[in-house]
């Protein structure tokens, strides 16, 4: 029943987060149990505590290996279906074309945690993670993301200021942001981002 069912649901080199399994008509006991037999007889890998996934077969390497970053983003920042967190800070800078660094510390804001930071490890990934302002979903995930980053933008920038306001305004103007989203968010928004937003003309980009 289990082995179908992860089958169906997640499929090759997904992460499985034990946690979150919940099968109709078994107990969190056995599917604890069902998942260990699985692991012995080889259909499943045990990635790190909790997490799991079914490896496939490689001709090269005997069997494919877990990415970390597809563990962060299944466990941070979004699944199949829903999106409850996002990437911050200097992996978005990177993103945007603010900065040719990369960070050794990737930080993500999330609806799943609840202190204010903590860093942990995730394979060989140091994740700094940190609960979101508001709730984060599909509708507003990309809008905190930048608010974010419009606030961190002096922090990050290997730029001039006009060109980092260019490159700002273009993705607005990019992702189509509306007025009535930017209203949705105001509880998200700090003094010095909203001063940012008018000093730099980015508010008049947001359409009615």
């Amino acid at each position: 029943m289990l082995k179908t069912y992860l089958m169906e649901n997640y499929g090759y080199n997904e992460p499985i987060f034990l946690n979150d399994l919940t099968i109709q008509g078994l107990s969190e006991n056995a599917v604890r149990q069902a998942v260990k037999r699985l692991v012995a007889n080889g259909f499943l890998e045990r990635y790190d505590n909790g997490i799991y996934y079914i490896p496939k077969r490689d001709g090269l390497l005997g069997k494919s290996y877990l990415d970390p970053s597809l563990v962060i983003m299944r466990k941070y920042i979004q699944s199949k279906s829903e999106i409850y967190g996002y990437v911050t800070g200097e992996s978005f800078a990177n993103q945007l074309g603010l900065t040719t660094q990369m960070p050794a510390v990737i930080e993500v804001v999330t609806n799943r945690e609840a202190t204010n930071g903590r860093t942990i490890t995730v394979g060989s990934e140091r994740v700094r993670i940190k609960k979101a302002p508001i709730m984060v979903s599909d509708s507003n995930a990309d809008l905190l993301q930048l608010l974010d980053s419009i606030g961190q933008a002096e922090k990050y920038t290997e730029l001039s200021i006009h060109e980092t306001i260019d490159i700002l305004i273009s993705y607005v103007r990019k992702k189509c942001f509306t007025k009535d989203q930017l209203s949705e968010v105001i509880p998200a928004l700090t003094g010095a981002t909203a001063k940012k937003l008018i000093e730099w003309g980015m508010i008049y980009e947001f359409a009615s």
